[in-house]
């Protein structure tokens, strides 16, 4: 039986709980977030906990009515764009979901919110994929790309070495020639050849570096799986939940331990960005500091 969403009071109550902590950044994600009537009212109050905060959406459901009052709560959009119009709308199953996302990148962009799109390379886009990025360069201020999950891949989405390499190499030139616009770390893009054959390093920082909440207020250790709940944030602090003082949180940091990996953005994406950073700090003579 599905557990039903927190209503919003609760859900403002969840998101106090983990802002404590001072979180820097809050993204709302899914399934598709724009489902709740109250996104906005749940975006701003992490924004009055001062994090940036962020949206991932396909918009399909973002209507002239609505674009204005998303651009008003959240600091960044991410959509999620799998290719050019016709492949996207194959994906997607349904006629006119990319012309719908372009119309909606371009009322974000003209109130001045920063926008960027997502995209899952698979057996579907992977040879018409480099044409799509500069379809799309000129449209967003940012590009994040991930492989196809789950991990280990599947049969079905193992991908011809030749084809991985050949996409490789263009992600990596893009993300010479443009750093700040191909929003993932090199050795992120790197490891794409790995992922596919079933090789990649486990680099996880889950319930450290992230956490995620599910819509009945758990608290996760990855958004990637929904099965290691660390505690439910209307019972206990978030703060108890990750120092293991509350019942059963051993059970889901068995989880974490176990788990194979995966090579999603959210994860090991944010991950080698912070070692990146912290390397770049110690290269500088800096101390580095940090609590989470």
């Amino acid at each position: 039986m599905v557990k039903p969403e927190l209503p919003t009071g609760k859900a403002l109550a969840v998101i106090d709980n983990l802002c404590s902590l001072g979180v820097a950044f809050f993204d709302f994600s899914g399934g598709e977030p724009l489902l709740r009537e109250d996104l906005t009212i749940l975006a701003g109050r992490a924004s009055a906990h001062n994090c940036l905060v962020s949206v991932n959406t396909n918009a399909t459901l973002l209507k002239r009515r609505k674009t204005s009052k998303i651009a008003d709560a959240f600091d960044v959009v991410v959509v999620s764009m799998d290719g050019p119009e016709k492949l996207h709308d194959k994906i997607r199953g349904v006629s006119g979901v990319f012309q719908r996302a372009v119309e909606t990148i371009k009322a974000l962009k003209s109130r001045g919110v920063k926008v960027g799109v997502n995209s899952v390379i698979s057996p579907y886009n992977i040879d018409i994929f480099p044409s799509f990025v500069e379809e799309i360069r000129s449209m967003v201020d940012f590009m994040q790309v991930q492989p196809v999950h789950p991990y280990p891949p599947p049969p079905e989405n193992r991908l011809p070495a030749d084809k991985v390499a050949a996409l490789q190499e263009c992600l990596l030139n893009l993300k010479r020639e443009e750093p700040a616009f191909l929003a993932v770390p090199t050795d992120f893009i790197r490891g794409f050849s790995l992922f596919f054959e079933g090789k990649t390093p486990k680099i996880c920082d889950a319930g450290r570096l992230y956490v995620a909440i599910d819509p009945c207020g758990n608290l996760l250790a990855c958004a990637a799986r929904g099965d290691v709940v660390l505690g439910n944030l209307l019972e206990a602090s978030a703060e108890d939940i990750l120092l293991g003082k509350v019942e059963d949180v051993k059970n889901g940091w068995v989880k974490v331990a176990s788990c194979g990996g995966c090579w999603l953005e959210c994860t090991v994406g944010v991950s080698m960005t912070v070692r990146n950073l912290k390397e770049a700090f110690r290269i500088a003579g800096l101390s580095w500091v940090f609590r989470g």
